[in-house]
């Protein structure tokens, strides 16, 4: 007995279905590759994707033909972290040699222990602590000795165009009745601002370059377990931002306000209705309330 021939019919319905699904194993192949294009690169991983892609679509993979560690650095740079261009260079010397002329005045003046710098992410940070130096307990009022400080830092700052942000921060020892500012908040936020105040009347800085920010206790640098952690962690640090982080900063603000802007316009009630109404007879200006 013959054997029944498939229908010319199954058969197109076969090669459409196929079709079909080879799409969208493409589609989802691309997806995934563009996924992994915006994800930082790892030399081992990208070699064995590399090396799978191959056998996949072309048999064996050959030798040598995968990326090789020291051909990365370029790309992952270029996803993960920016490579450093001539200008960021200069201004990474620019903030070394400032941080070189606060140390020797540090140095100078017996301050080693209360004063320090560090180079950081964010920039030059001045970190003071602020007993016996920048403020009385509980005040926000400040202290000859770091009048001289700031009256030394404030020509250097001048000098440079960075934008410079100065933050409060306090243990965690609650106000006592009887204080001026009720939390630390309010004293950690005053005694930012009266720094800030001080460049702005003293030595004339542009208000625009300059910020106050107060922590109270939430940003200790040691923990609050004895008296002498605790005087560590009263401080007020000047944060000295390179161009690069002040870029990023004022790009996040400008996203953020349009997110703001967007997001209200699309609750505003009756946003879609406006046109309608006003176009409606008997609306307009005749109308009124008693």
């Amino acid at each position: 007995m013959k054997k029944r021939k498939r229908s010319s019919g199954q058969d197109e319905v076969t090669s459409t279905w196929l079709q079909s699904y080879g799409d969208m194993i493409t589609l989802i192949l691309c997806f995934f590759v563009l996924l992994f294009s915006m994800s930082s690169i790892d030399a081992r991983k990208w070699q064995i994707v590399s090396e799978s892609l191959q056998e996949a679509l072309g048999g064996a993979p050959q030798q040598g033909s995968g990326v090789k560690e020291g051909d990365l650095p370029a790309l992952e740079q270029e996803t993960t972290i920016e490579e450093p261009s001539e200008m960021e260079e200069e201004e990474l010397q620019e903030l070394l040699e400032l941080k070189r002329k606060i140390d020797a005045y540090v140095k100078e003046k017996g301050l080693e222990n209360m004063i320090v710098t560090e180079i950081q992410e964010v920039g030059l940070v001045i970190r003071i602590t602020t007993d016996e130096v920048v403020f009385d307990l509980g005040s926000a009022v400040l202290k000859p000795l770091a009048l001289a400080f700031l009256d030394h830092l404030a020509p250097l700052l001048l000098e440079t165009r960075h934008d410079i942000w100065v933050e409060g921060h306090t243990d965690d020892i609650p106000i006592q009745p009887g204080f001026i500012y009720p939390s630390n908040w309010e004293l950690s936020t005053a005694r930012a601002s009266a720094v800030i105040r001080y460049f702005i009347e003293r030595w004339g800085f542009d208000p625009a370059r300059l910020s106050a920010a107060g922590y109270a206790d939430t940003k200790p640098r040691f923990p609050n377990d004895s008296p002498e952690h605790r005087a560590l962690n009263r401080r007020v640090e000047i944060v000295i931002r390179p161009f690069r982080e002040t870029e990023n900063i004022n790009a996040e603000e400008g996203n953020l306000k349009e997110k703001v802007k967007r997001a209200l316009e699309a609750a505003s009630p009756g946003a879609g209705d406006a046109g309608a109404e006003e176009a409606a007879p008997g609306d307009g200006a005749t109308g009124g309330g008693g």
